[in-house]
């Protein structure tokens, strides 16, 4: 008989585990082993199962917003793009999706995208500004870049109405409902070109040849970004996204160094933020990849540290993430990396912030 009692109790404990309010929560905030008020907030973890982060359909492509407003929906879709849903609004970071068949498909179509309010591009190089025109036409966002970035999608005839041009040497804070935003002047990445040389000598001469059809559809995706060269000292922009409960994201869509405006922008916010969107460096070596990574972090000392810009063409090489991840962590354990595939959903309890003390 002891078996069956054994057995009986290991069920009822299996049972009670299921139905404990940690379970029954509308999500799993990736801060919560962290941060012991997440799991002892009631009222988060009474909340029915929110689909809006159990789904891989953005919400700018039909997909669910979240249900709560205190919660944030965050996912990539690829290189340095990220969708950001939270109280009924969408603000896309970046828009280059329609990269061509010598890349992984994203599982959706830059026409796919029907609903988007706003539209932050870091810098205007093709691979962060590509669609932003169609998108941004077709939704009626609002576009904020840097100078260089906003010229190129006036002459792609956007409505100079929806487009805010920002240098990021001012303080300016821009206020779109439930976000604001705060246009930071970064510095685009420089890495070393004796490196990007070897790098690329290598994948030419070991990795598929594109086609000449490939070719002319990587033309085209490429005139409808910036070419100019000063895209590297005036023409990226870091963003800091305030939500109205004070849960604070900074937001960097290139690996370079950080600058003083950043600095005394964080000084501003108080020197932390809850989750950091940045670009891992393009200089391939660990060696010169993670202290880049290091730098960031130190400098926005976020709660969570999410990469970009890591993913990469069927003929090129994705960055690896895993030893930015082991060195944020050896530095300080407390930090939260995380990384999602394509469209997949990080939920936020946005109540539980920095501003607030947590």
């Amino acid at each position: 008989m002891k078996p069956a009692v054994t057995t009986t109790i290991a069920l009822t404990g299996l049972l009670a585990t299921l139905a404990s309010p940690a379970q029954a929560r509308p999500f799993n905030d990736p801060r919560a082993e962290r941060m012991p008020a997440i799991e002892a907030d009631a009222a988060f973890a009474g909340q029915p199962r929110d689909p809006a982060c159990h789904t891989s359909t953005l919400a700018s492509t039909g997909g669910a917003l979240p249900a709560s407003p205190s919660t944030l929906a965050i996912r990539w879709t690829g290189f340095a793009n990220f969708e950001l849903s939270y109280k009924g609004q969408i603000m896309l970071l970046d828009a280059y999706f329609d990269r061509g068949s010598l890349y992984p498909p994203l599982g959706f179509k830059a026409d796919d995208v029907t609903r988007a309010n706003v539209i932050l591009i870091g810098h205007g190089h093709h691979d962060h500004m590509s669609d932003a025109a169609s998108v941004g036409i077709r939704t009626g966002a609002t576009i904020v870049g840097a100078p260089l970035t906003t010229a190129k999608l006036l002459s792609q005839k956007v409505d100079p109405q929806k487009l805010r041009t920002a240098s990021g040497r001012e303080s300016v804070v821009m206020d779109f409902g439930p976000f604001k935003v705060e246009p930071i002047l970064g510095r685009h990445g420089e890495p070393p070109k004796t490196l990007v040389d070897a790098f690329g000598g290598a994948l030419r001469a070991t990795a598929p040849k594109p086609t000449e059809e490939q070719l002319a559809e990587l033309a085209i995706i490429r005139s409808r970004g910036v070419q100019d060269p000063r895209v590297v000292t005036e023409g990226t922009l870091a963003y800091l996204i305030t939500l109205d409960d004070g849960f604070r994201i900074m937001y960097r869509d290139s690996g370079g160094a950080v600058t003083d405006f950043e600095k005394s922008a964080m000084e501003r916010a108080g020197g932390r933020v809850d989750v950091a969107l940045v670009a891992v460096s393009a200089s391939y070596l660990n060696t010169e990849t993670v202290p880049r990574a290091l730098e960031h972090v130190r400098t926005y000392k976020p709660d969570v540290y999410i990469p970009a810009h890591h993913d990469a063409a069927y003929n090129n090489l994705w960055r690896a993430t895993e030893p930015l991840f082991q060195a944020v962590k050896d530095e300080n354990p407390n930090i939260v990396t995380a990384s999602r595939g394509y469209r997949e959903p990080l939920c936020f309890n946005t109540e539980h912030n920095i501003s607030r003390k947590r």
